[in-house]
This record gives structure tokens, sequence and C-alpha cells, in this order.
């Protein structure tokens, strides 16, 4: 009987582990709906409490969420939710139309980190054509690997210019494929946020900034973001900020 009682507990288990999400995705959805309705109803408050609480881990690529959210903000005048769901937006679909939006929202409330330069212009080429990229670099090593066992079969010598290549290609190589990870960036969210030359609280204070600024992150020490702030390197609080 303990054995039976044993099967049928491992059962629910197994069964509950399988419906629960389930249930929570259809909860997620249902919601989701109601929340277009208040939205096509004008009933902008309400759909945005909604919107906000489905903003999970499974609707974060959700492109047609992010720009009700970016829209609702801007309506209610929260300029930092706003560009924090643009800034959302680019990474999955970038475009020159959506980085000058952005660019002249934060000029208009005098914030930094939007402007579109040739840094943004790369990132958008390569977040579109990133796929196709991998093929053409692999086509041209293929190439060069392929001349050099032809000439070391012939007993050629290898020239110069193809031990250079070899090296070229690697160093552009391994630089296209850590461009997603070196570009993170965060959302000041702090009214009053303190710039420190070092990660500690008691260092010395570079500047005070409020809410709204984007900012590179080079890296981080403990609870301290590694951040670039008019070209230099500032150091602040992981809570002071959100992680686009």
């Amino acid at each position: 009987m303990q054995v039976l009682s044993k099967k049928y507990l491992m059962f629910w288990l197994i069964t509950g582990s399988i419906l629960v999400p389930e249930t929570a995705l259809f909860a997620n959805y249902k919601e989701l709906k109601t929340a277009d309705s208040l939205f096509a109803m004008a009933r902008y408050p309400e759909s945005a409490i909604l919107y906000k609480k489905n903003f999970s881990e499974q609707e974060k690529n959700n492109e047609a969420l992010l720009l009700k959210l970016a829209f609702l903000s801007e309506k209610t005048n929260n300029y930092t939710d706003c560009l924090f769901y643009l800034s959302k937006l680019a990474l999955i679909n970038p475009s020159r139309r959506l980085f000058e939006k952005m660019d002249k929202l934060a000029e208009e409330q005098n914030i930094k980190g939007y402007e579109f330069d040739d840094y943004n212009y790369f990132i958008i080429f390569y977040r579109r054509y990133g796929d196709y990229i991998p093929i053409l670099l692999l086509t041209l090593g293929t190439y060069i690997v392929v001349i050099m066992v032809t000439k070391s079969r012939r007993r050629e010598p290898v020239l110069q210019i193809h031990k250079i290549s070899i090296v070229a290609y690697l160093l552009v190589l391994l630089g296209l494929l850590n461009v997603p990870s070196l570009y993170q960036t965060c959302i000041i969210t702090n009214e009053n946020t303190f710039l420190r030359d070092e990660p500690s609280s008691a260092s010395s204070v570079v500047e005070r900034i409020g809410k709204g600024h984007k900012l590179i992150i080079l890296g981080s020490v403990d609870h301290w973001n590694r951040v670039i702030w008019d070209n230099e390197i500032v150091y602040i609080r992981k809570s002071d900020a959100l992680d686009i």
C-alpha cells in the first residue's frame, strides 16, 4: 500500500510540474487579452497595470507589448519607463527611426545616453545582419586555409600577407562574437544617483544625476556597476539602475 501511495505521489508531482506552467501561461494570455481590450477602449491606466504585471520572462521579447508599454509610459509622462521599453525594443528590432525617436525624447527631457551615433548605427547593422556575418567570415576563413594548405602541399612558401590575414580574421571573428555581450546598458531609476570614482560608499562622489540616463556597463564589482559617464569610468550601485 505504501508503494502504491508513493506511485500516486510521483504521478501528481509529475502532472503538477507540467500543468502549473501551462495554467500560468493561460492566465497570462487571458490577462493580456483583457489588457488589449482595455487599451482599445482607451482605458490606459487599467491596461497599463495588466501589461506591466505580465511583462515577464516569457513576454520580454513581445514587440507589440513593448510598444504599448512605451506609449502608455509616454502618455503619463513617465519618460524613464518609456525609454526603458524603447531600449528593450531596440535590442529585438533595431531601426534608425527608433533610435532617432529615443534621441529626440531624451533631448527634450535633457537625458543623456541615447544619442544616435556611429556606434548605435553599427549595433543596428550587426543585429540586423548578424546571422550572415559568421557565414561570410567562415567562407573567407575557408578560402585562406585552402590556399595555405595547397601551398604547404606544394612546398611553396606561405606569403606574409596570408599569415597576417589569418591573424586579422581571428581577431575580427573574436570581436564580432563578443559584440552582444560587450554592449550592455542600464537606465538610472533613482532620482538621486551618485556616481563614484571607486566601488565604495566611502569613495568620492564624481557627480549626482537623476533618473532616465542610459549608461554603458563595462563590468561589475560586488553590488556596483562600472559604467561610462561623460567619457569617464565611474561606479554606480546596481540598485540605482535597471539593466536593459
